[in-house]
C-alpha cells in the first residue's frame, strides 16, 4: 500500500496541525476505496483521541497483514464503516455512506461530497466534514497542579463531554509546560486539527479529582487510550485514581493518553458550590456545571 503509516495527531503543539498529510503522499495507482478508509480513520483518530471501541470486529474483508486492516479495524469496532462497504466498488455513493455514517454519531446530516476522482477530491470532502464536526466538540482544558508545587502540572486533561462517547481525556504534562504560564495559554496550546482549546478550568489535582468522583458511590473507568488497549474497559479501584491520573498505576504507565468515564452522579449544585473558590476558570459557574453534566451516548 502507497499511503505511508498515518500516527496519532500529536495534541500538545503551538503549531497549527492538520488531520491529514499531504496528497502528495498518496501514489496515483493507489485505489481511492483504500485510501479513503485510511484517511477517515486518521482524521477520526484526530478529532477524537482515546475513543474508545464500542463493539468488536469479529472479521474484516482484508487480510491481517494487510496495511489496511488497523484502520478498516479501528472505524468497525467504533460502528464509523458499514459492514457492507466494498473498496473495490468505491463511487461517489459508497464515499457519501460512509461520511454520513460518522456524521450520525454526532446527530448532524449530511455534507455532501464531489467528485471522486482523486485523493485531492477525499481530502476536500474529509477537510469539510472535520469542519463541521469541530464546530460541535466543546472541548474543556483541565490543568491540575501538584498541591505541593502550583507551577507544576500534575496532569493534563481535556473534558470531552460533546462527543459520541463522552469521556475524559488524560496526558502527561509535556515536557516544559509550567503553571507559571497560565492555564489560558496552555491550555490554547491543546490543539485539535487546528483548533486550539479556549475553555479552561484549573485547579490543584486533588480538587480537579473531586469535580469528577466527589461523590461516593462514583466509579471511574478506563476505556481508551493510545496506544490501544484491547482488555479494557478497566475499573479503577477507590483510591487508586490519584495514580491513574499521575500515570504512576500499572494500567497506564506506559500509556501517552488515556479517556476515562465516571458511572454515578455528578457533584451536585452544593458540592459545586463548594469548589468554585479553589477552581480558576474563564466559564462562568453555570457554564461549568452544564459540561460536568455528561451526556447520554449515542450509540
Amino acid at each position: 500500500m502507497a499511503i505511508k503509516t498515518i500516527a496519532v495527531l500529536a495534541l500538545f503543539s503551538t503549531v497549527t496541525a492538520a488531520c491529514l498529510p499531504p496528497v502528495t503522499d498518496v501514489s496515483d495507482d493507489e485505489p481511492l476505496g483504500r485510501v479513503a478508509i485510511a484517511w477517515l480513520a486518521a482524521t477520526v483518530r484526530a478529532i477524537e483521541p482515546a475513543l474508545p471501541r464500542t463493539r468488536t470486529a469479529a472479521s474484516l474483508p482484508v487480510d491481517d497483514d494487510d496495511p489496511l486492516y488497523e484502520p478498516w479495524r479501528y472505524l468497525r469496532e467504533r460502528a464509523i464503516v458499514p459492514p457492507s462497504f466494498d473498496v473495490g466498488a468505491f463511487d461517489a455513493s459508497a464515499w457519501q455512506a460512509l461520511l454520513d455514517e460518522w456524521l450520525a454519531t454526532y446527530a448532524l446530516p449530511s455534507v455532501p461530497v464531489g467528485p471522486v476522482s482523486s485523493a485531492a477530491d477525499l481530502r476536500a470532502d474529509l477537510d469539510a466534514v472535520a469542519a463541521r464536526v469541530l464546530d460541535v466538540i466543546r472541548p474543556v482544558a483541565l490543568l491540575a497542579w501538584d498541591p505541593d508545587d502550583e507551577q507544576r502540572l500534575a496532569f493534563v486533561g481535556v473534558v470531552w463531554n460533546w462527543s459520541p462517547y463522552p469521556r475524559l481525556l488524560v496526558w502527561r504534562p509535556p515536557e516544559g509546560w509550567s503553571m507559571r504560564d497560565g492555564a489560558r495559554e496552555l491550555a490554547s496550546r491543546i490543539d485539535f486539527c487546528g483548533r486550539p482549546v479556549s475553555a479552561y478550568v484549573s485547579a490543584s489535582a486533588p480538587v480537579a479529582r473531586s469535580l469528577f468522583l466527589d461523590n461516593v458511590d462514583t466509579a471511574m473507568y478506563l476505556v481508551g487510550s493510545e496506544p490501544e488497549t484491547r482488555s479494557w474497559p478497566y475499573r479503577v479501584e477507590s483510591g487508586e485514581e490519584v495514580e491513574v491520573f499521575a500515570f504512576e498505576h500499572s494500567e497506564v504507565a506506559e500509556l501517552d493518553a488515556f479517556s476515562a468515564v465516571f458511572v454515578g452522579a455528578p457533584p451536585g449544585v452544593l458540592q459545586l458550590m463548594r469548589l468554585l473558590p479553589q477552581v480558576r476558570t474563564n466559564m462562568s459557574p453555570m457554564g461549568l456545571a452544564r459540561v460536568l453534566q455528561t451526556p447520554p451516548r449515542r450509540d
